[in-house]
C-alpha cells in the first residue's frame, strides 16, 4: 500500500485522457479503477492498493506517444454480400474481416449492447455472435478486462481481431508492450464519443415515456437508404419506434457534439496517421458516377496503414477500388478534432444539476413556435397570467415586435 512518502502515479491530464483503459488493466495490483465522472464519461481512479511502480504511467498513449507513419493506401471497398450489408452501417466490409478471423479459430473483440443498452467491448468466437457487433453506435463503449483477455487468448496462439476507436486501439498496443504477429486491429474513423451517462439516461428516458422496454436500437437504421440514416428503437413487446437520426432527441445532441468526451476535442487521431493495421469509415463524398447503384447501398472508406493490413484486406473477396487520399480526406474524422461548441459547459451543469426531463426540453427537444413567443413575451415584461394569444395574433405580435 501507499504511504506518506510515495505518491500518486502520474496519469493523463483530465482534459486528454481518452478512456481508454490501459492503466487499469496494467496495473499489476489491480489498483486502478474506471469509475464515471458528473458527466458520465469512466476515468481511471486509483486506490489504496497502489504501490507507484509506475507502470501505468509508462503504458499510457496520451504520455508516451507512438511512433508517426507514412500515408495510407485508400480504398472504397463494400461487402458483396446485400443482406450484410443493409445490416451495416456502411459497406460490410468488418462482418467479412470478421468472419475470416473466427474461420482460423480465432477471436473477434468489438463493441456490442447488452441487453440494459450499456454498450460494452466484448469477445466472440461464433459467426452467429457477429451480428452484435455490426454497425455504429455512438457511445463511448467500456473496455473492462478485455485487453488482460486478448493477452491471454495470444498466448494461446489464438488469432485476433480487434476492432474499436483510434484511442482504444493505442492502449491495447500500450498494454500489451508490442504489435503480436497474431492480433490484427482496426480503428473506426471517429467524430468523437459521446458520454455513455448521457446516453443511459436517454434510455430511461425512451422507457419511461413509451412505457416499454428497450431492448436494441441501431443508430444508423438503413430502412430508408443509407443516405438517411434512422435512428430505431425495439422493443420488449416485438414493437418499434424509428425516426431520421438527426431529428430524434440523440440525434440533436451528436450534431452539435453537445456530449462528447473533453479528450476528443483535442484529439491526437483526427489525421491520417492511425494506430490500427486497417481503418474502416464510411466513404464520404465519392463521385455521383462511382457505382451509383452501391452508393445507395453503403461503401466503406478502408485505409491500409501496415503490411500486415495489407496481407489481411488481399485475402478478403470484397468488391474494391483504389481512390485518392485527398478523397478519403473528405472524411471530417480524417482532417481535425470535433470543436467544442459553446453551449457544452451549460449543457453538463444542467445534466448534473437538474432532472433529465429539463435537459431534454433545453437542448434535445426543438423549441416551437408558441415556445419561442412565450419566452420573448415574458423577457419583454408580459404577465405569465394573460389569457393565451391566438395563433393569429401570435403572429401579428411577432410581426410588431420586429
Amino acid at each position: 500500500m501507499m504511504n506518506d512518502a510515495q505518491t500518486l502515479p502520474q496519469l493523463a491530464p483530465h482534459d486528454l485522457c481518452t478512456g481508454c483503459a490501459a492503466c487499469a488493466n496494467g496495473c499489476p495490483k489491480r489498483a486502478i479503477h474506471m469509475l464515471p465522472d458528473r458527466e458520465g464519461f469512466l476515468y481511471p481512479t486509483v486506490t489504496d492498493a497502489c504501490v507507484a511502480c509506475g507502470h501505468c504511467t509508462h503504458i499510457c498513449p496520451v504520455l508516451k506517444r507512438r511512433e508517426p507513419r507514412s500515408d495510407p493506401a485508400v480504398f472504397a471497398a463494400w461487402n458483396p454480400q446485400d443482406e450484410v450489408r443493409r445490416l451495416s452501417t456502411s459497406g460490410g466490409v468488418f462482418t467479412m474481416l470478421a468472419e475470416g478471423v473466427l474461420e482460423s479459430g480465432g477471436v473477434v473483440c468489438a463493441a456490442a449492447m447488452d441487453k440494459k443498452l450499456h454498450l460494452r467491448h466484448v469477445a466472440v468466437e461464433r459467426k452467429e455472435d457477429l451480428a452484435a457487433l455490426r454497425g455504429t453506435k455512438y457511445v463511448q463503449s467500456e473496455i473492462g478486462d478485455l485487453y488482460c483477455r486478448i493477452q491471454l487468448y495470444l498466448s494461446e496462439n489464438r488469432q485476433v481481431l480487434f476492432c474499436g476507436t483510434p484511442c482504444q486501439v493505442d492502449g491495447l498496443y500500450h498494454f500489451l508492450g508490442e504489435h503480436p504477429e497474431g492480433l490484427l486491429t482496426c480503428d473506426v474513423l471517429c467524430g468523437g464519443v459521446p458520454s455513455p451517462g448521457v446516453w443511459e439516461s436517454i434510455v430511461r428516458s425512451i422507457t419511461y415515456i413509451k412505457q416499454k422496454e428497450p431492448v436494441s436500437v441501431n443508430f444508423c437504421d438503413k430502412k430508408y437508404g443509407c443516405k438517411d440514416p434512422h435512428f430505431t428503437v425495439i422493443f420488449a413487446d416485438g414493437t418499434s419506434f424509428s425516426a431520421p437520426l438527426s431529428k430524434s432527441e440523440y440525434g440533436r445532441g451528436l450534431t452539435r457534439s453537445l456530449f462528447l468526451r473533453p479528450a476528443c476535442h483535442q484529439c491526437a487521431y483526427a489525421t491520417t496517421d492511425r494506430p490500427g493495421d486497417l481503418s474502416l469509415g464510411a466513404f464520404m463524398g465519392l463521385p455521383k458516377t462511382f457505382y451509383p447503384e452501391e452508393q445507395t447501398k453503403g461503401i466503406s472508406l478502408l485505409l491500409i496503414n501496415t503490411e500486415k493490413g495489407a496481407h489481411a484486406f488481399d485475402l478478403l473477396a470484397v468488391k474494391r477500388e483504389h481512390r485518392t487520399l485527398a478523397e478519403a480526406l473528405l472524411n471530417p474524422a480524417l482532417r481535425a478534432p470535433v470543436v467544442r461548441p459553446p453551449e457544452r459547459p451549460d449543457f453538463f451543469q444542467t445534466y448534473a444539476q437538474q432532472p433529465f426531463e429539463t435537459v431534454r426540453n433545453r437542448f434535445l427537444v426543438p423549441q416551437n413556435l408558441s415556445y419561442q413567443m412565450s419566452r420573448q413575451m415574458r423577457s419583454s415584461g408580459k404577465s405569465a397570467k394573460e389569457p393565451r394569444l391566438s395563433l393569429k395574433k401570435l403572429f401579428q405580435w411577432k410581426k410588431e415586435k420586429r
